[in-house]
């Protein structure tokens, strides 16, 4: 008895044993099968996310003033805005001659006159960015569909991805989304007295329609997971579970998104989406424009060739910057410099999105 008892522990010990290394070997297998590029712009991100979700778990207190601009300082001079000032790079590696500078002033211009909206009408203006950042967060990743037009599938993994990033801190957090805008549109108030406009009264949005917005976008998001899913599944049916697996997989990511966004302020929780995960993923693709196709380089190479081609438009965007914060801010609160920087992004992103489908169309050289 005692004999047949140690062999069945010992046979239990094996199987247990057996296990263990199998799932060991199918992770150590998949974590040698990842690329650089899957490594540094897809995991690296989520481990940053969910280690910053960790540790705001950890302290669960409401993130402090100071801190929660930090991801926006940071952007300033690594990959946030050099990404967008990166443009002209763009441009240039698909347009020669003086289509560039044509391209270029309608560029400028269109961003002179999103400033110029916005002055006029801010309330309505942020309501307008809103929107636009929804498209803007949720397509930035997306395969951009053959042919003309939008895609369906297309226009729901933009809704899904957008609707978390920008429902959820407008669903948690809205007085504090209303205190952050209310702050934006105080850095206009001294440009709309030079034109002869009445100060506008505070707060421009209530909390309760922030809120309800909000909680509007996360069931558009909601829904969106859901046709998702539906379609992944049904297409999976037949041609393998490769497109479900895809699926799943971009879904726990801006699940892990929300999450961060439900227990951090707003500014600190998209100001890591957008740091972390928006603009540091699109290093790849904007480093294509710069580096020869067919030469294998190392991400952080990749990186670095984006923010010397962002270059041009960078250094007087900084000086515009900071003259104007040294302008604005009595004391020269880092707080008022990492809005300001959010007034850039409004002033940018309309301009940024037309060109980017206008480039979409072109072809390489014209």
């Amino acid at each position: 008895m005692t004999a047949s008892r140690g062999n069945v522990a010992m046979f239990a010990i094996s199987q247990t044993v057996q296990r263990k290394l199998f799932f060991s070997n199918t992770i150590r297998e998949g974590a040698y099968g990842l690329s650089k590029q899957t490594v540094w712009f897809t995991v690296l991100p989520l481990i940053f996310i969910g280690t910053t979700t960790g540790c705001s778990f950890y302290f669960s207190q409401e993130t402090p003033k100071d801190i929660e601009v930090l991801p926006w300082l940071i952007a300033l001079f690594f990959v946030g805005m050099p990404h967008g000032a990166a443009d002209l790079a763009v441009l240039r590696s698909k347009k020669k001659g003086r289509k560039v500078w044509e391209a270029f002033l309608w560029y400028v211009v269109s961003m002179i006159g999103v400033f110029t909206v916005f002055i006029f009408t801010p309330a309505i203006s942020l309501i307008a960015f809103i929107v636009l950042s929804l498209w803007h967060f949720g397509s930035a990743e997306n395969t951009k569909p053959s042919g003309s037009g939008i895609s369906y599938e297309h226009l729901l993994l933009s809704f899904a991805k957008g609707g978390i990033v920008i429902g959820m801190p407008l669903a948690a957090w809205p007085a504090a989304t209303s205190s952050v805008a209310t702050e934006l549109i105080t850095l206009v108030e001294p440009a709309r007295t030079l034109f002869g406009l009445p100060l506008l009264t505070h707060p421009i949005y209530s909390a309760s329609h922030i809120a309800s917005t909000g909680l509007g976008l996360l069931a558009i998001a909601f829904f969106s997971w859901c046709f998702i899913f539906i379609s992944s599944a049904r297409y999976s049916k037949t041609h393998g579970t490769k497109e479900l697996v895809k699926t799943s997989s971009v879904f726990f990511s801006y699940c892990l998104i929300g999450i961060l966004e439900l227990i951090t302020s707003p500014l600190f929780g998209i100001g890591i989406y957008f740091l972390a995960f928006h603009s540091w993923r699109q290093m790849p693709a904007l480093a294509k424009h710069f580096t020869s196709p067919d030469a294998e380089i190392h991400p952080l190479r990749q990186v670095v060739s984006v923010h010397k081609a962002a270059i041009p438009l960078l250094l007087p965007t900084w000086i515009l910057l900071g003259v104007t914060w040294w302008s604005l801010s009595n004391a020269a609160h880092f707080r008022d410099l990492a809005l300001l920087s959010l007034l850039v992004y409004l002033v940018v992103t309309p301009a940024h999105e037309v060109l980017c489908e206008w480039l979409s169309t072109q072809p390489e050289t014209a």
